[in-house]
């Protein structure tokens, strides 16, 4: 270990019991060398501010954000970089120079494992994203700036749909279309996407059952089925996908890859990401045996 005094870093959500993000960076920190520990701290909306104050007066070396939060984390930040300043989401805090700073590492997160993962690139697909919460808009952001040849966002809330497609072409040109789950078109849609997303929390455990009102089974045979939920691994939106036949991505590498580059946020080092990803894995297949 680094001779430093160790350094308190921590996730701000609610709930955040199901959470690996603990196992996943005191690994990390483990890998690099960093004198650290990483805790999950269960953060109501009212006690918002006063957590922000506690990352500050406790000198904490970063806090990771998560649901109900990165969007309402950002009044509390001294300001905003990188993709959280287009998008006004924040999953990453990290203390610089005295000030506070939202970063998100979510959209790049979700496109390395994309990548390396789903072998898709991006640029030229036919893309629907199902939900328009804080996971959502980042990715969104990120299809924007890679050249999808169309972004389809398909929410519940028409107001949250009609502001993020405002944002999206006001903040990079890029003109989104939006849809709610029950409309006609929605087949049409599905019949053309090239890759399907579900950036809403359906189907997260325990409601292992839950899954976006989307017709999968119109989808052409090479469209690829995401989900940003990664417990349980196989969620019931996938598992119909793959009944389909149809290709699919589970939510655990983004978590795995967001969760490196909030690392290398907090202490400038990249943690591998075989190790990690093999770690997490090992951990949800035990929980979800144990839960049957």
């Amino acid at each position: 270990m680094k001779t430093v005094a160790r350094r308190l870093f921590g996730l701000f959500g609610d709930p955040v019991g199901h959470s690996l993000s603990p196992h996943l960076q005191n690994e990390a920190f483990r890998l690099l060398g960093i004198n650290g520990v990483y805790l999950s701290f269960a953060i109501k909306p009212a006690e918002l501010g006063a957590a922000v104050e506690a990352v500050r007066c406790l000198k904490m070396g970063g806090v990771n954000i998560t649901i109900p939060h990165k969007e309402r984390i950002v009044p509390y930040l001294d300001r905003l970089a990188g993709d959280a300043l287009l998008t006004g989401s924040v999953n990453t805090v990290v203390p610089e120079d005295g000030k506070l700073v939202g970063y998100s590492t979510d959209g790049e997160g979700f496109l390395l494992s994309l990548r390396h993962q789903g072998q898709m690139e991006p640029a030229g697909k036919k893309v629907v994203l199902l939900g328009v919460g804080g996971a959502a808009r980042a990715l969104a952001f990120r299809f924007a700036q890679e050249g999808v040849a169309a972004l389809y966002l398909v929410g519940r809330n028409p107001e949250k749909t009609a502001g993020l497609r405002a944002d999206l072409l006001d903040r990079t040109g890029f003109s989104a279309r939006g849809l709610s789950f029950s409309e006609p078109a929605l087949m049409k849609v599905a019949a053309e996407a090239d890759l399907v997303i579900n950036a809403t929390p359906l189907g997260m455990f325990p409601a292992v059952k839950e899954q976006p009102a989307f017709p999968l089974a119109v989808c052409h045979r090479d469209c690829l089925v995401a989900d940003l939920v990664y417990h349980p691994l196989e969620t019931a939106f996938l598992r119909e996908a793959r009944k389909l036949g149809l290709p699919t991505l589970e939510g655990l590498g983004m978590l795995v890859y967001q969760g490196i580059l909030a690392c290398r946020l907090w202490t400038g080092l990249t943690p591998p990401f075989a190790p990690l990803f093999q770690l997490l894995n090992g951990l949800l297949a035990k929980k979800e045996a144990f839960h049957g």
